[in-house]
């Protein structure tokens, strides 16, 4: 047991490691908020100039019945949404890369490869927390400099609501589950097939599965029915709905917490159920997988 730990902490530091050393992720992780702010700046003054542009957001963002937490709910599950897309992407990449370049058989005559689809894993939430740490500290930093140009009359007291706090212990817990589940399936995606064409039908399944959970989430705003209950069970789709949910108070507590221990049990499944594709497809070159395989896979060991 304790050699299979050293071994996956040693792959999760030299994955680690390597990007973090790498050029393109010092260059993303400073530049992304810079286009992101550039973007949002473009668009407001493209917006107060344009007619065409005011009468669509009044339109489709008028809407006066929302309170703030629903607001929030919504916003913060379509950022969870694009976090586990992100996230998943580079899962997804790394996997692919060391398929195609026959890395992983060479790593196969030391560690197993569920050890290789959770290095992979960690090492990415890893790499996104890091990029997350230096983003705070950017906003932080310009957020000190306003306040001492501007001196704001800022309302400390929303600090003391116990709301703030609970929401966001649901939005770091969604967001971990949510990461591990498809982070898993993605894993899963890469190692399957060398064939490009293939990948990407499988990458852009599930894909269409978070952007579907993204406006589900948005439809279950200020919709809490039968509908939106079932997918904020179902683990494609509950991320990002029972976030929102949780942080508009739209269900009582006693849900969300059934809803997050769902979530969890349905990704401890996706990482057994991937460590074992993951395993089995590692020395496989240019074999197109039937559903009659997958199945064979997942009753291994």
């Amino acid at each position: 047991m304790n050699r299979e730990i050293n071994q996956l902490k040693l792959l999760i530091k030299t994955d680690y490691l390597t990007d973090i050393k790498s050029k393109s992720f010092w260059i993303g992780t400073f530049l992304a908020p810079v286009l992101i702010i550039a973007f949002g700046a473009v668009i407001g003054f493209l917006a107060s100039d344009s007619d065409a542009m005011q009468e669509v957001a009044s339109a489709t963002g008028g809407n006066k019945d929302l309170t703030g937490p629903q607001v929030a709910g919504m916003l913060v599950g379509m950022i969870l949404t694009m976090f586990l897309m992100m996230f998943g992407a580079q899962v997804y990449s790394k996997v692919r890369k060391e398929k195609v370049n026959r890395i992983m058989e060479v790593l196969a005559t030391c560690v197993t490869g569920r050890q290789m689809m959770l290095a992979k894993v960690i090492s990415v939430a890893l790499i996104g927390l890091t990029q997350l740490f230096f983003w705070m500290v950017l906003i932080l930093a310009g957020a000190i400099v306003i306040m001492v140009l501007t001196q704001p009359d800022i309302p400390w007291e929303y600090l003391r609501d116990p709301r703030l706090y609970l929401g966001t212990m649901w939005c770091i817990l969604f967001l971990v589950g949510g990461y591990v589940f498809y982070a898993a399936l993605y894993a899963a995606c890469g190692a399957m097939t060398d064939k490009d064409s293939e990948n990407q039908g499988y990458m852009s399944a599930l894909t269409f599965m978070l952007l579907g959970s993204m406006y589900v989430s948005m439809y279950a705003t200020d919709h809490v029915n039968t509908f939106t209950m079932i997918c904020s069970f179902i683990p494609f789709t509950a991320p990002s709905i029972c976030v929102t949910n949780a942080l508009a108070g739209s269900v009582p507590v006693w849900v969300t917490i059934l809803e997050c221990i769902a979530l969890y049990a349905f990704a401890w499944l996706a990482i057994s159920f991937s460590g074992k594709i993951y395993t089995s497809s590692i020395l496989m070159k240019g074999k197109k997988f039937s559903p009659k395989d997958i199945l064979l896979f997942m009753r291994m060991k």
